[in-house]
């Protein structure tokens, strides 16, 4: 008898535990303007020493696993290059249950005009030596590397200094016919659609999308070659942008790199994986 009322004592012990909700730490990260912060980490810390710490998704959101109760300090944008970090001294984690924080982070403003000007100094030596590719390189690497960047110099959500009335006629610049070479053009894509969700782009960064795809639609065995030799989580990363910008199909993948499978198997494979993966994430 003690033994059957052991045994139903786990079960429901164990009944109660399976339905009960995650012991974690989740919420978002965005700026005051509404844009998500990917890839900023989320810290929890106990007497100066850390914890637990993660890094948003591609939309700003994290989970974060609490392995104790107590009183934590939390801290979301450590280290972030273009905004302040927020610090939250005394969040009490009280029971077994899943608790929510959002934290809404501000531009720092000095950074923010730092780059402006050294991307407006940069723009200004490539025109007044249009012939000198140096300058052009230059400008290239100074050019926003991602979607929250591409948002921070030239939307008018953005009331700190910026480039937001230099916008158009800086992506112009970019996308100018025989600005540079087909080679660039791809890897300067690579490099930012490794950090960019089209899901969560603003105005400029779609602006910057739509000229990319007629660019890439036209050398994509150029593409397959410069993947080849990428990190498959880059590689992965890559084809994310380019489905979740709507132009290679939405419920199935669009056939026209069907023709460089049999060439390329594994950046082909890589690119059907990222599909699926797109899809689950919709």
């Amino acid at each position: 008898m003690k033994v059957t009322s052991l045994v139903f004592a786990v079960l429901i012990s164990l009944s109660i535990n399976l339905n009960a909700k995650p012991f974690e730490l989740i919420g978002r990260v965005s700026s005051i303007q509404g844009f998500p912060i990917p890839n900023t980490t989320v810290q929890i810390k106990e007497n100066n020493r850390v914890v637990g710490q993660t890094r948003t998704n591609n939309f700003g959101e994290y989970k974060l696993p609490i392995s104790k109760t107590g009183s934590f300090k939390l801290i979301a944008g450590n280290q972030n290059k273009f905004f302040h970090p927020m610090e939250i001294e005394e969040f009490k984690f009280n029971k077994v249950n899943q608790f929510k924080q959002n934290f809404t982070l501000t531009i720092d403003k000095q950074v923010l005009q730092e780059e402006c000007a050294r991307l407006r100094e940069s723009y200004r030596h490539m025109v007044h030596n249009s012939k000198n590719m140096s300058y052009k390189r230059a400008f290239i690497n100074r050019f926003p590397k991602n979607g929250i960047e591409m948002e921070l110099f030239f939307s008018p959500l953005v009331h700190e200094v910026n480039l937001k009335k230099e916008a158009k006629r800086y992506i112009q610049t970019v996308f100018r016919n025989n600005f540079t070479g087909r080679n660039t053009y791809i890897i300067l894509f690579i490099r930012f659609a490794q950090r960019t969700d089209m899901r969560i782009a603003g105005k400029n960064t779609k602006k910057f999308y739509e000229n990319s795809i007629p660019i890439i639609n036209a050398n994509k065995e150029i593409l397959y070659k410069e993947l080849e030799n990428t990190d498959e989580k880059y590689t992965l990363k890559f084809f994310i942008w380019m489905f979740s910008g709507g132009a290679y199909g939405e419920k199935k993948m669009m056939p026209s790199f069907d023709y460089l499978a049999e060439k390329y198997p594994k950046v082909y494979t890589l690119m059907a994986k990222s599909f699926e993966t797109y899809i689950q994430e919709k």
